[in-house]
C-alpha cells in the first residue's frame, strides 16, 4: 500500500493542489483594463478623474433629425469637469470642431463658476475616438477654450478618455 500512496495518490494530490490554488489573474486584469478615466492637462495642470473618484457619464442617442450625437460629462471630486457632445456621430473619426461637417459638435471645461469654450474654427479644438466597441468609448483631445464673461483663456491638452456607455 506505501508503494501504491508514493506512486500514485501523492501525485495526484499534488496535482490537484496545483490545480486549485492556480489563480486566474485574467480577472483582475480586465477590471483594471475596463477601468473608467479621463486624463487632461489644463494649462499645464493634471486633472484626473477615475471611476469611482467622479461622476462619468457617456451616452450614445438618435437626434431628432435621426443623426447620432454622443454626450460624455465627466466631473471630478474637485468641482473641474470636461464635457463635448458630438453631433453627426460616425464612430472612430477625428471630430474638428466648428467644421461643417459636425457643426453641432462643442467641448467645455468648467471650473466652478467658469466655463471655457471651444473656439469656433480653431484647429486645436480636436477629439478623436480611437475605439468604440458599444460598451466603451475611447479617445482623446485637445482644445482652446475661451469664457465670454471674463474673456479669459484656457489651453486644454493631452486629453485621454475611456468612458463607458450608460445604459
Amino acid at each position: 500500500m506505501k508503494k501504491f500512496t508514493h506512486k500514485f495518490a501523492a501525485p495526484l494530490v499534488l496535482m490537484m493542489c496545483l490545480l486549485v490554488g492556480c489563480n486566474n489573474d485574467d480577472d483582475s486584469l480586465q477590471l483594471i483594463d475596463e477601468e473608467e478615466f479621463l486624463t487632461a492637462k489644463i494649462d499645464g495642470i493634471d486633472l484626473f478623474v477615475q471611476g469611482e473618484e467622479g461622476k462619468i457619464s457617456c451616452e450614445k442617442y438618435v437626434t431628432h433629425t435621426g443623426s447620432i450625437d454622443v454626450l460624455l460629462r465627466v466631473g471630478a471630486a474637485s468641482g473641474e469637469s470636461i464635457e463635448f457632445r458630438l453631433s453627426n456621430y460616425i464612430g472612430n473619426n477625428s471630430y474638428s470642431l466648428g467644421s461643417s461637417n459636425f457643426p453641432g459638435s462643442w467641448i467645455k471645461y468648467r471650473q466652478g463658476e467658469g466655463e471655457w469654450l471651444n473656439i469656433k474654427g480653431n484647429s486645436q479644438n480636436l477629439i478623436e475616438i480611437l475605439e468604440d466597441d458599444g460598451n466603451y468609448l475611447t479617445g482623446r483631445f485637445s482644445f482652446q477654450g475661451h469664457n465670454g464673461i471674463d474673456l479669459s483663456r484656457k489651453f486644454i491638452s493631452d486629453g485621454n478618455f475611456k468612458v463607458k456607455f450608460d445604459l
